[in-house]
């Protein structure tokens, strides 16, 4: 039990430590391209600049929000903070969605009134660039998220990702544009940058309202903590159990379960056997925060 505290505490280092590398990334990735897309004239160059600078604020806020969710359980706050981080994600949703606006609003601006592009090598290598920072920071973000189970690293590295294509799609563009001359490129480039980013907020709202809205664990999940019920009731360890619930908070599962056991059980040997059903559970989920209530057996659990 004493390496617990200690792997929860590692996760959270780990998770900040990688909220922290994200956000001084999106800010390096940020100035960068607004250099390159102001020298070179191109609204999509800076449109991606845009996007990079609220993931600069965004991942600013993930890195604040994993440092307050992995805090100790409080007189106020009893079951942990770990709805921080999936306010976090939710918040980060909402904040790329409104660059997504403004990305739409200027490519509509620059597809009615177009301007010529310069600096080919600037433009393009800077998204060159780019994209290749960007791949690097997913795969890290990625190892993270599957390592600590953070909601907001998971949320970083999803939008992350869009980004790789979004920053893919603004260098065939401009090139395509550099070599045809067509500045009107340029703005339905712009705007499909906006529409990628619009989807990606979309995704991570969808992440953070279903745990602040206590949604179950995947069936999978479900099938695994009941199967490791049944499979005690098979060995005449309990007589069957029923409420099974779970919901989801952050990088925690909670599981919240009733055992039956015949009613003339001693008080000693219920305890134990209700301790022996927590540990089932916490070998299929080890990470979970697990209630297992006794209730004497009857004829037909529900």
């Amino acid at each position: 039990m004493a390496l617990e505290p200690r792997r929860d505490a590692d996760r959270a280092r780990a998770a900040l430590r990688a909220g922290r590398i994200a956000a001084m990334t999106a800010g390096g990735l940020a100035l960068g391209k607004l250099v390159a897309g102001q020298l070179g004239h191109s609204m999509a160059v800076t449109a991606s600049a845009v996007d990079s600078l609220t993931d600069l604020f965004a991942s600013s806020a993930n890195a604040l929000a994993i440092q307050l969710a992995h805090a100790a359980p409080d007189r106020s706050h009893p079951f942990g903070h770990a709805k921080i981080e999936t306010l976090a994600t939710a918040g980060q949703g909402l904040l790329i969605g409104g660059s997504g606006v403004y990305l739409l609003i200027e490519g509509v601006r620059r597809l009615i009134s177009p301007q010529p592009l310069r600096l080919a090598a600037v433009t393009l290598g800077a998204m060159a660039v780019a994209a290749a920072i960007t791949a690097a920071l997913v795969a890290y973000l990625g190892r993270v998220a599957a390592r600590t189970g953070s909601s907001a690293i998971q949320a970083d590295a999803i939008h992350y990702r869009t980004d790789i294509a979004a920053n893919l799609a603004v260098f065939l563009g401009v090139a395509l544009t550099y070599v045809t001359g067509i500045s009107r490129v340029d703005g339905v480039l712009s705007i499909a940058v906006a529409v990628y980013v619009l989807t990606s907020a979309g995704s991570l709202l969808r992440l953070g309202v279903r745990d602040l809205i206590d949604t179950s664990a995947s069936e999978d999940r479900v099938a695994a903590i009941e199967a490791a019920l049944s499979a005690m009731r098979s060995r005449g360890e309990i007589l069957g159990h029923h409420a099974l619930r779970t919901r989801i908070a952050g990088r925690t599962l909670f599981v919240d379960v009733h055992i039956e056991l015949p009613g003339d059980l001693p008080l000693a040997r219920a305890h134990a056997t209700s301790d022996r059903a927590r540990d089932a559970i916490l070998a299929v989920e080890p990470d979970a925060e697990v209630l297992v209530h006794i209730d004497p057996g009857r004829d037909e659990p529900s």
